[in-house]
């Protein structure tokens, strides 16, 4: 009996170690930091390669002008209009953070290295600084 129960509570401990993880997985953010993290000396060598960049990796990409130019990537995206939800990360050209987009609204400081902004409407977001000039974002609209 002792062995039935040990095998039992050693399946369920598989069990829950899998759920976990595909929990973990499935986070948006780490999903996009994760993406980041992988792909990093890919995304830095187009940057300082091409005054556009051309993304060879299999990712939706943006280049927005403005006051400050961003590189934007977009690596996870759920619902569907008017209510969708956008994970990724951009290239500041200036360092300096903005909201989705480019969009010409003004970034609120949550702390030293987080902002969030509101548009119109719906429409929001938070920014946070990975490193250098990368910076992670999370868009409703």
């Amino acid at each position: 009996m002792k062995k039935k129960t040990g095998f039992i509570c050693l399946i369920l401990a598989m069990i829950i170690v899998v759920v976990v993880g595909a929990i973990s997985l499935s986070n948006p953010k780490r999903k996009t930091l994760n993406y980041f993290h992988a792909n990093k000396e890919t995304l830095i060598s187009d940057i300082e390669e091409n005054e556009t960049p051309t993304c060879s990796l299999d990712l939706t990409y943006n280049y927005w002008n403005g006051e400050h130019p961003i590189v934007e990537y977009i690596v996870d995206n759920q619902g569907i209009a008017p209510s969708s939800k956008y994970y990724g990360f951009f290239y500041s050209y200036d360092g300096k953070p903005v909201a989705f987009q480019n969009a010409n609204i003004e970034l609120v400081p949550i702390s030293d290295t987080e902002w969030e902004w509101h548009g119109k409407g719906d429409n929001h977001g938070y920014v946070e600084f990975i490193e250098g000039n990368w910076y992670y974002f999370e868009a409703t609209s």
